[in-house]
């Protein structure tokens, strides 16, 4: 069996090389179709729901109640966020999730007191 020659080896390599390249290139263009396909999907659903609860067909009417829902929207997004989606579809009104324990910070500074005021049983003024 005769050896390669570093050419045939080196001819080879980039014939390997150019492969890999269109298979990356292969798969790239698979992952964006793959985003395209479930980008377009959501702009459907989003459009679906937001014709259903307004009641309206057409894309003037869609482009209207969306500017004039805009600075709401922005305005009050952290409530918007807490609605209990399933609570709210189940009762048929708007249910909010229960904001989650703050920590109480005391206002009276004598609440705090020192490792050796609490041994010695004095407070912090």
């Amino acid at each position: 069996m005769a050896r390669k020659t570093d050419e045939e080896r080196l001819r080879e390599l980039e014939k390997k090389i150019e492969q890999t390249k269109e298979k990356k290139q292969q798969l790239k263009n698979r992952l964006k179709q793959k985003e395209r396909k479930e980008r377009t999907r959501r702009l459907i659903q989003v459009g679906a729901i937001f014709e259903d609860y307004f009641d309206f067909e057409g894309v003037e009417k869609a482009q209207q109640y969306a500017y004039s829902f805009q600075d709401s929207a922005r305005k009050n997004k952290e409530t918007i966020e807490r609605i209990d989606m399933e609570e709210t579809k189940k009762h048929k009104k708007t249910i909010y999730k229960e904001p989650e324990e703050e920590i109480k910070i005391p206002e009276n500074k004598t609440e705090y007191k020192t490792e050796e005021e609490r041994r010695n049983g004095n407070e912090k003024d």
